[in-house]
C-alpha cells in the first residue's frame, strides 16, 4: 500500500509540474526620422513616423490638429502638443524612444532620428500532460430516444469513452458535466483564487467529430441444452451509430451492430461484462474507420500495435500500394491491399498489445483489419423487439 501512495504521489506531482502560467515578454522597435523648425518638433516628427511604420497611425491628421503657428513680430515659432497626444493617438502602443541623433542644417531645420519600443508581456495557461494538438478531438453522445434505455445507454457511453481514452488516438470532450464546469468558474472569477488561475478560462476545445450512438433493439433469451440440463443467458443488443464531422456536419461513418453475448447470469456485473464486449465493438469500429490498425513493430516474430485491443481476436493484415482515385470525383478513395498475412491478440497493456503471425509474413506498416464474422459473433442484422424492463433498483432484467 505504501508503495502505490508514493507511486501516485510521484504521479500528482509530475502532473502538477508541468501545470503553470507561462509569461512571455516581446519588445518590437521601430526608427523614424523627422524635420522641424525647433528640436523638439523635429523630434516629435521622428517619433510620429517611427510610430506609423510600428502600427499604421495617420500621422497627417496627428500634424494638423495639434501644430499652430504663432509670430512675436520677430521670428515664427512652432507651438506642438506632439509629447501629450502620440500616446492618445496611437493609444498607448508605445512605451518609450530613444533619441538617435538630432542635426541642424545650413538653413536651421532641425532633423532628429529617434526609435521607439513597445514591450508587450501576455500570459498563457500551459495544460498538463501531452499537447492536444498531435490528437483529433471527440465527443461521444447517447442519442437514445427510448428512456427505457437511456440506462443502458449511459453505461454504453462511459465504456465507449474509456475505450477510446485508452487507444490514445483521440482527445475525448466532456459535454455532461457543464454545472461542475460552472462552479469552478465561479470559484476563480470570486476573487478567493490566485490573480494567474483565470487564465485557466477560455482554453476549451471545440470537437472534430462527434459520435452519435443509439441503443435501438434488446433482446434477451435462455436456452437449456438438451445433453447437459444447463442453462444459458445470451443477449442480443443492436446498435446504431454515426460519426459526424462538426464543421461541415458531414456523416463520414455510420453502422449498426447487432452483437450476441453470452452472460452467466443477470446480475449488473454481468450485465457491465456484457456492455464492455459491445463498447469494444463500437469504438473498435470508429477506430479501424477513422485509424486503420497499423503495425508499429515486429520483434522476435511478434507483432507490436500501440493500443490496447482484446485478446483473442483475430486481424487480416495488407500491404499498400497505388492509390486509386474515383474516375468521377477525383478523390482518393483508398490504395491497392495486398494481403500479407494473419494474425490472432495475444497479450495486452494498458498501452501496447501483442500478436502472433499465424499466417504469412507481416511487416511494419501494414494495415491490419479485424475478420467481420470472427468468434466474437460481431455483425449486422436487422434488430428485434425490446424484451426487457427496469427494475427498482436501476439495474435491467433482460427477460430472463
Amino acid at each position: 500500500m505504501k508503495i502505490v501512495k508514493i507511486l501516485f504521489l510521484g504521479l500528482f506531482l509530475s502532473l502538477s509540474l508541468n501545470a503553470k502560467v507561462v509569461t512571455t515578454t516581446s519588445t518590437k522597435l521601430s526608427t523614424g526620422e523627422g524635420s522641424g523648425l525647433t528640436r523638439e518638433e523635429a523630434i516629435n516628427n521622428a517619433i510620429i513616423e517611427a510610430m506609423s511604420k510600428m502600427n499604421g497611425v495617420n500621422i497627417n491628421s496627428l500634424k494638423k490638429s495639434n501644430t499652430q503657428v504663432f509670430t512675436d513680430g520677430l521670428n515664427s515659432k512652432i507651438k506642438d502638443h506632439y509629447s501629450e497626444q502620440i500616446s492618445k493617438a496611437t493609444k498607448g502602443r508605445a512605451d518609450t524612444y530613444e533619441i538617435n541623433s538630432v542635426e541642424q542644417d545650413q538653413s536651421g531645420k532641425f532633423i532628429a532620428n529617434v526609435t521607439i519600443y513597445k514591450t508587450t508581456t501576455t500570459k498563457k495557461y500551459q495544460v498538463p500532460g501531452l499537447s492536444a494538438d498531435s490528437r483529433r478531438s471527440i465527443t461521444v453522445f447517447d442519442s437514445t430516444p427510448d428512456p427505457m434505455k437511456r440506462g443502458i445507454g449511459a453505461a454504453l457511453q462511459q465504456k465507449i469513452i474509456s475505450d477510446l481514452l485508452e487507444s490514445r488516438k483521440f482527445n475525448v470532450l466532456d459535454r455532461d458535466s457543464q454545472g461542475y464546469y460552472e462552479m469552478e468558474k465561479a470559484l476563480i472569477k470570486s476573487g478567493n483564487a490566485a490573480s494567474d488561475e483565470i487564465y485557466k478560462l477560455k482554453n476549451v476545445l471545440a470537437t472534430d467529430y462527434i459520435l452519435l450512438f443509439s441503443i435501438s433493439g434488446l433482446d434477451g433469451k435462455q436456452k437449456t441444452s438438451n445433453l447437459t440440463g444447463k442453462t444459458k443467458a445470451e443477449v442480443e443488443v443492436v446498435v446504431d451509430y454515426r460519426v459526424l464531422l462538426f464543421a461541415t456536419r458531414q456523416i463520414k461513418f455510420s453502422n449498426t451492430l447487432s452483437m450476441k453475448v453470452n452472460l452467466k447470469d443477470n446480475t449488473l456485473s454481468t450485465n457491465e461484462a456484457a456492455l464492455e464486449q459491445i463498447a469494444s465493438r463500437v469504438s473498435g469500429d470508429i477506430l479501424n474507420a477513422i485509424y486503420p490498425l497499423k503495425v508499429a513493430s515486429v520483434e522476435n516474430n511478434e507483432v507490436v500495435f500501440s493500443q490496447t485491443l482484446n485478446q483473442g481476436d483475430i486481424y487480416e493484415c495488407f500491404s499498400l500500394g497505388k492509390v486509386i482515385k474515383d474516375a468521377y470525383t477525383k478523390e482518393t478513395t483508398g490504395a491497392v491491399e495486398t494481403k500479407t498475412g494473419s494474425i490472432e491478440i495475444t497479450r495486452t497493456s494498458p498501452k501496447l498489445s501483442y500478436a502472433k503471425i499465424t499466417e504469412g509474413s507481416v511487416k511494419v506498416g501494414d494495415v491490419c483489419r479485424p475478420l467481420s464474422n470472427g468468434g466474437s459473433g460481431n455483425g449486422y442484422t436487422i434488430g428485434r423487439d425490446a424484451n426487457y424492463k427496469i427494475e427498482e433498483g436501476g439495474g435491467v432484467n433482460l427477460g430472463f
